[in-house]
């Protein structure tokens, strides 16, 4: 299923819910410094391009499991 990313920005909340992901993914992301917040007051909103750009960085390939 594609993502539907057609708002201006998201919210954490919204942002998970297009993209088929936690919550708490789009929060790790952001700590990681992977995916970047940009902040009104001290909500953070993500834009429809970091968003984008951040899912088109994503690997292609589904990580080899540790032995």
């Amino acid at each position: 299923m594609e993502a539907q990313l057609d708002k201006l920005s998201y919210s954490m909340a919204s942002l998970a819910e297009a993209t088929d992901l936690s919550v708490d993914s789009i929060q790790k992301a952001i700590k990681r410094g992977d995916l970047v917040a940009n902040y009104f007051g001290s909500k953070p909103l993500i834009t429809r391009d970091e968003a984008r750009r951040w899912l088109e960085a994503l690997p292609t390939e589904k990580p080899e499991k540790a032995a």
